[in-house]
């Protein structure tokens, strides 16, 4: 029956998206980590997806399949095999995030809410460090911090959701879930003042973003898409973001 796109104002950026960050966005609904093809995905039977096989822009040229393929996953938690419509990025994303107990406000935009799953990351790999570490961090972010002014974490996640560390730390988290899904890897962290920083803190969130990853085979199957999906999209908004295109 083919593959339908909803208009979804909060995914129609993917037009502007890199074709090797839309390619990798692609595989997480095609294949499961052990590259074993999802029964549930339609993307690459879709004639219209073929036809632009091999081409340089492949992608690109495919976002509103692979953006509809999303939809439908979203639409059910356990393995959609009847499809009808899919639904909103913002549900998925609202889903996304329930799922990993973190608190939203409905009239939130799709940007807030990915910044409050962000801020989970953060937080979760912070946990894992000892005192010591954190103090060095915050040098490392030139952070001025001391333990009676107040939460040195609130601190450090003001810091990494603005400006370029937004894109920082969302390219950091969308690496370690590429990483975990063979065959799919980001380039290097965007560059910038943070850089260095956050190659600090790649170990720790690496561990934060397994632990969301790991979901149940059966009743977790839509989440295994969604989840590195919606990190994956939170990520090239950013980045379109930073090119100024929009």
């Amino acid at each position: 029956m083919g593959i339908k796109y909803r208009v979804d104002e909060d995914l129609a950026f993917l037009e502007y998206c890199k074709e090797e960050d839309l390619r990798i966005l692609a595989g997480y609904l095609t294949h499961d980590k052990d590259q074993s093809a999802r029964m549930a995905s339609e993307l690459l039977a879709d004639d219209n997806f073929k036809k632009f096989a091999g081409k340089t822009d492949q992608y690109q040229q495919c976002w509103q399949l692979i953006a509809g393929e999303l939809q439908h996953f979203g639409g059910d938690t356990i393995v959609n095999l009847f499809r009808g419509d899919g639904v909103l990025y913002k549900e998925i994303l609202s889903d996304v995030c329930d799922n990993q107990k973190v608190k939203t406000e409905k009239n939130s935009s799709a940007y807030a809410m990915e910044n409050k799953l962000l801020e989970k990351f953060i937080g979760d790999a912070w946990e894992k460090l000892g005192a010591e570490q954190r103090a060095s961090l915050l040098k490392e972010f030139d952070i001025g911090y001391n333990s009676r002014d107040g939460d040195g974490l609130a601190l450090l996640k003001a810091a990494l959701l603005s400006g370029i560390g937004s894109l920082q730390i969302s390219s950091l988290i969308a690496r370690s879930a590429a990483s975990m899904f063979a065959g799919r890897a980001l380039g290097v962290i965007a560059t910038g003042g943070l850089g260095r920083s956050l190659a600090v803190f790649a170990g720790p969130v690496g561990l934060a973003v397994s632990a969301a990853l790991t979901v149940p085979a059966i009743s977790g199957a839509a989440y295994r898409v969604t989840i590195p999906a919606v990190i994956q999209i939170a990520y090239m908004r950013r980045e379109c973001e930073a090119r100024e295109f929009f």
